[in-house]
């Protein structure tokens, strides 16, 4: 086992996180199965392997090669908002022509500020999300880097800042700011298993016994969890297993000879962004679909369908954007002078 599996296997791994996204909003689907089906309904998690893996990129990246502050932001923007831009605006105007959202809802999406001023028919809050924990990341990054006896300490000292942070909000009703709030122990995580890995830090038994020592208390919180009130949080669950639990899958992925299936997550999450922000926004629009497909018993032959058509939407999109911006870097390359 070593850390550089989850680098290794990290397309793949979002591939996981895809899926169990794309079942979490099949908010109607049953299994018939209670285990499957509570399963189902803790697929939020797979955001947090998204979050994990995106601090784990970036810090390897950062540690390899020194990136001018506004470079490096310029550079997630370009990777991630020509999609977002793609999907956000029509379906803003969706929502503005069928009344569910006023005009000034393209400011707040188009700026990225509809997370936090909680405006009527806000886009999903990942980007969002996602981009603020990018604005922190190289002077976090520089702080770990500087500091390698101080990273657990300070992954502690976040976790349990984080956790008191949202039971404050929690109290005081500001629960609509909790997805990202939730995830900042998950993403510093992220950032230090990326440190590890650039440094060729190997896995060693006590690594394993942590790590196994908080799947299981991931395991119990989550079976205890429902006699504990409203307070206790099923995201919680995942800052105790979403690091064991891609340690599992990519060791996994090294050892099993299942190569279509690990094609198939490969694919699914080389093109995850895409597809997640369909599922959130055409997708989402469930009652609206179903007009033109009838669910079927158990509503199996619609997610079947819908997933089908999510999955390839999301890959045409990818490419579409992918295309874009290699004739446009083509074009700058043209334009500009040549070296004499």
């Amino acid at each position: 086992m070593t850390y550089a599996l989850l680098s290794k296997y990290r397309s793949e791994l979002m591939g996981i996180a895809m899926i169990a996204v794309m079942l979490f909003h099949a908010t109607d689907l049953e299994t018939g199965f209670y285990a499957l089906d509570q399963l189902r309904s803790l697929g939020f998690g797979g955001v947090d392997i998204f979050v994990l893996l995106s601090g784990l990129g970036l810090a390897m990246s950062l540690s390899r090669r020194e990136q001018e502050y506004g470079r490096f932001m310029a550079r997630r923007s370009v990777r991630l908002l020509p999609a977002y831009f793609l999907v956000m605006l029509p379906y803003t105007l969706f929502l503005f022509l069928t009344g569910r959202a006023p005009l000034s809802t393209f400011v707040w999406n188009s700026t990225l500020l509809n997370y936090w001023v909680r405006c009527e028919g806000g886009f999903n809050w990942y980007i969002t999300g996602i981009m603020t924990l990018y604005v922190l990341t190289p002077p976090a990054v520089k702080l770990l880097r500087a500091r390698p006896g101080a990273r657990i300490p300070l992954l502690l000292g976040v976790t349990v800042g984080s956790f008191l942070v949202s039971q404050i909000l929690m109290r005081d009703s500001w629960w609509y700011h909790l997805d990202i709030i939730y995830r900042v122990p998950i993403y510093t995580a992220g950032l230090v298993l990326g440190l590890h890995v650039a440094e060729g830090r190997g896995f060693s038994l006590r690594d394993g016994i942590v790590w196994g020592v908080s799947l299981a208390l991931g395991v119990v919180y989550a079976w205890v969890r429902p006699s504990l009130g409203s307070y206790a949080q099923g995201t919680y669950i995942f800052a105790f297993t979403t690091i064991p639990a891609c340690l599992i899958f990519a060791w996994c992925m090294d050892k099993l000879p299942l190569g279509w299936l690990w094609r198939a997550l490969r694919f699914l999450g080389e093109n995850s962004l895409e597809i997640y922000l369909l599922n959130v926004s055409l997708f989402s629009e469930i009652a609206l679909l179903r007009r033109f497909f009838d669910p079927g018993p158990g509503h199996y032959a619609y997610y079947a369908a819908s997933f089908a058509l999510n999955i390839l939407l999301g890959w045409t999109l990818h490419k579409a954007v992918g295309l874009a911006a290699g004739r446009l870097r083509g074009k700058k390359a043209a334009d500009s002078p040549g070296k004499f």
